[in-house]
């Protein structure tokens, strides 16, 4: 199958380019800068320049491929709310409706939990659960307003949505920032970290997308995760050890860090301070929101079947 993705040079998007390749797939992959040609380039990979500011400038690539894998976004949860709308919303929108114009048969959109996520649990849940009136992320909101403009886009090209969780692995980009918190005695437990907590490895969620490219039904939402039953605790726990990296060992309730967030929020959004805050409520529902999804859809309409991996991340 030949293939178009997004995000390619990405964490998710060179292991995705790399599953790809080995399992017989041509690639082309979108750059938009010399540092995202150079992590792409000797793998295999076809390249292509661009920016999904302006898809008319690469348009004729979907003439040439069967599929477009969707990865790009700014994994980012603060800031301006239009570069959320253009760099995610308005972005995977365009994109859907240009390989839509010339006959791609099918669309894989990398979503994300934090469409659902508010201050509600979200335990023993699956893909008929509604959208909250507003994540509490620019992130979550502009994922979810994608989702929605996605599944009432009216076309012959097949859409299936992919909502992964926290995504973790050898080079997980988020572990720097979590453990220089540690390192620096600024990550708390809430709740002594027992809460659920969904994660899933990116090799499941390469997998996943494989998966995706030839099952499922048009117009779906899939949760990925690892389908393994852990707490925050558990899970956090192990990659400090990995690393060296003393436990924590305070704790605060979710109900005072909830007071916090929320002040510390209300004060940023008021002052119209773009740079994140020290704790917001994503934040604190990353490590406080209880969750663990039921996965049954994907393992019986993709056939996808997480691998258990070892929390190593070297």
């Amino acid at each position: 199958m030949k293939i178009f993705i997004t995000g390619g040079s990405g964490f998710l998007g060179s292991k995705t380019i790399k599953k790809l390749l080995e399992s017989g797939h041509e690639v082309t992959a979108l750059v938009r800068s010399e540092s995202s040609l150079k992590k792409v380039s000797g793998i295999g990979v076809k390249t292509i320049n661009g920016d999904l500011d302006d898809i008319t400038k690469f348009e004729s690539i979907f003439s040439k491929v069967d599929a477009v894998v969707h990865c790009a976004a700014p994994v980012e949860f603060w800031g301006k709310w239009e570069k959320f709308d253009n760099q995610i919303v308005q972005a995977s929108i365009n994109l859907a409706r240009k390989a839509s114009d010339f006959g791609v048969k099918r669309f894989i959109h990398i979503s994300s939990e934090s469409v659902l996520q508010d201050r509600n649990p979200l335990v023993g849940i699956n893909e008929t659960y509604p959208y909250p009136d507003r994540p509490n992320s620019y992130y979550g909101k502009a994922k979810k307003n994608a989702e929605l403009a996605l599944l009432s886009f009216e076309t012959k090209m097949e859409i299936i949505i992919l909502r992964p969780t926290f995504i973790y692995g050898p080079g997980c980009p988020s572990f720097e920032t979590i453990l220089n918190k540690a390192n620096s005695g600024q990550f708390l437990w809430i709740d002594h970290g027992k809460s659920e907590f969904e994660a899933v490895h990116i090799e499941n969620v390469a997998s996943a997308i494989l998966c995706a490219l030839k099952n499922g039904k048009s117009k779906s939402i899939y949760f990925i995760t690892d389908d393994q039953k852990r707490t925050v605790r558990d899970f956090f726990e192990k990659i400090f050890i990995e690393y060296k990296v003393k436990v924590p060992t305070m704790s605060i309730p979710n109900y005072l860090a909830e007071v916090a967030a929320g002040v510390i929020e209300c004060v940023w959004l008021n002052l119209k301070i773009y740079s994140p805050p020290p704790l917001s409520k994503f934040e604190l529902a990353f490590i406080a929101q209880p969750r663990r999804y039921d996965i049954t859809k994907a393992k019986t309409e993709l056939g996808y079947s997480p691998l258990n991996f070892d929390l190593s991340l070297k």
